[in-house]
């Protein structure tokens, strides 16, 4: 099989499984991204402006995902480089194939690196925000094997996972209101607080002490799983429910 520009480097510069051995490994990985990119803007009569050189410096050094507030904070350069120069420098390069737009749920907006031949998939904290890329051969071989036993060619795919960080699960509370759980959380109903009027309430709805309960949604509307059932409880009432986690 014919080698492309990513695996052909990648031996040269200290890539293993898809990940930079060293920082010296990165650094020249970065400067074989930008030279195979000017060389492709080349090919089609193309170039960088000083602006979009700049911007695409700071890019290349960038791990993981970043927005264009963040790259524009990074870079500096003060009113001789604008918010709208970052995002239409971040646009060419999207255009080029060195980066791409990436977007979770209804969450702001990011851009990443597109290696060639370098595939990942992403873990996502739910409370802090934290994006974490992961790849793993066998998850890969995996889809490849589903794929081929169903027939079917698979040309991309994106693998979300939603959960708590390390640093979030530890400091998460013993008990904790319910309107503070995110969605996709599973809890228990440790405590209701307010009386026996709230408790009256929340018991007819099918909530109770040691009731089992999963988090759909905490914008708008408050709605969460018990029983097989969809129940809405307003923000006011979820704050009296204390749960623990599962």
């Amino acid at each position: 099989m014919t080698k492309n520009w990513f695996e052909s480097i990648k031996e040269s510069v200290g890539i293993k499984d898809n990940k930079l051995e060293s920082r010296s490994g990165v650094d020249l990985f970065h400067k074989k991204e930008k030279e195979e990119f000017l060389s492709l803007l080349s090919q089609v009569g193309d170039n960088l402006s000083e602006q979009e050189e700049k911007v695409l410096d700071v890019f290349l050094k960038t791990e993981g995902h970043i927005s264009i507030d963040a790259l524009k904070d990074k870079i500096g350069g003060g009113k001789t480089l604008s918010i709208k120069d970052v995002e239409d420098a971040l646009e060419k390069f999207c255009r080029y194939g060195i980066a791409q737009k990436v977007r979770f749920n209804d969450g702001p907006l990011f851009f990443e690196h597109l290696h060639l031949g370098q595939g990942h998939d992403h873990l996502i904290c739910v409370k802090c925000g934290k994006i974490e890329e992961f790849f793993d051969p066998r998850l890969e071989a995996l889809q490849r094997e589903l794929s081929q036993e169903r027939g079917f060619q698979p040309l991309t795919h994106r693998l979300v996972i939603q959960g708590l960080c390390s640093r979030c699960s530890r400091v998460r509370q013993t008990v904790m209101p319910l309107a503070l759980c995110a969605p996709g959380e599973k809890v228990k109903i440790a405590k209701i607080v307010g009386g026996r009027c709230i408790g009256s309430k929340l018991s007819s709805m099918g909530l109770n002490v040691g009731q089992e309960i999963e988090v759909l949604n905490n914008s708008g509307p408050f709605i969460v799983k018990a029983k097989g059932t969809r129940l809405a409880l307003g923000r006011g009432l979820a704050q009296k429910v204390l749960v623990s986690p599962m």
